[in-house]
């Protein structure tokens, strides 16, 4: 065998090796998950479902946002940071680690509304009022803005209450690949907000069909929202580190609830 056939095996089986581990990692971390079963505890709602190993969690009060691009926190720094109980992470970012598109907390630019096929819609929580909405750029600017909402640009629409958007998944970037996913969420009758994310990777017209099916939607309508995914898709547990996934992970964008 020829020393540069020997290198490219073992160059092979290093990355594989590296994979394997890193694979390894979380499944160590979602080990003991209970799937199909809802959970409430001080009055946050813990769901988890078999498929796309995914994992819902629902709660009616605000989240926060944290955007720290210059010195990324991981989820777990943050969480002893800022003494949160649940955190994903947050929207898109630039090689740069600034926010993607459109990003203003509590009246406050960070970044300007971007033209991209992927950032279609946009966010907006109201503080004040408790209420999330989804609106697309089409029906939002910059002069809406407010000084009680945190507000950023994303996409695309997943659900629109109860129907799944088709267009927005087919004329984002990566709606009809495979990919981890985050979401954020909210059902109409309660004021729930929802963060859930994915361990397996899928697409999205598919990912929206499994979440309308699921019991702890039952009865509701419910929108949902594409965040950032893939190898930034994370989950912090405080109180059920089982749950947790990817929380080494430094993002410079991060949704936390205490």
């Amino acid at each position: 065998m020829s020393k540069r056939f020997t290198k490219v095996c073992v160059i092979i089986i290093a990355s594989l090796f590296m994979l394997q581990c890193t694979h390894n990692t979380f499944l160590t971390e979602t080990s003991d998950i209970q799937y199909e079963n809802t959970l409430i505890e001080e009055g946050v709602l813990i769901y988890s479902s078999k498929a796309y190993e995914m994992t819902i969690v629902g709660f009616n009060h605000n989240y926060e946002i944290i955007y720290e691009p210059s010195q990324p926190l991981s989820l777990g720094e943050a969480a002893e940071k800022y003494n949160f109980s649940y955190i994903i992470n947050g929207s898109y970012f630039e090689g740069s680690r600034i926010h993607a598109g459109w990003l203003s907390i509590l009246g406050v630019q960070h970044t300007p509304i971007k033209a991209d096929r992927q950032l279609t819609h946009m966010a907006i929580l109201d503080t004040h009022l408790g209420y999330l909405d989804f609106p697309g750029l089409d029906l939002w600017d910059s002069s809406m803005t407010h000084s009680t909402s945190i507000e950023f640009q994303t996409g695309p629409l997943v659900i629109h209450e109860n129907v799944i958007d088709t267009l927005s998944i087919k004329a984002s970037i990566n709606g009809e690949s495979q990919h981890l996913r985050t979401f954020l969420a909210h059902t109409k009758e309660d004021d729930m907000k929802y963060f859930i994310i994915t361990r397996h990777v899928g697409p999205l017209e598919q990912m929206a069909e499994h979440l309308l099916s699921l019991p702890v939607f039952k009865g509701k309508t419910l929108s949902v929202m594409n965040l950032d995914g893939g190898s930034s898709t994370a989950l912090y547990s405080r109180s059920h580190p089982e749950l947790n996934f990817n929380t080494n992970r430094p993002l410079p964008i991060l949704l936390g609830i205490r």
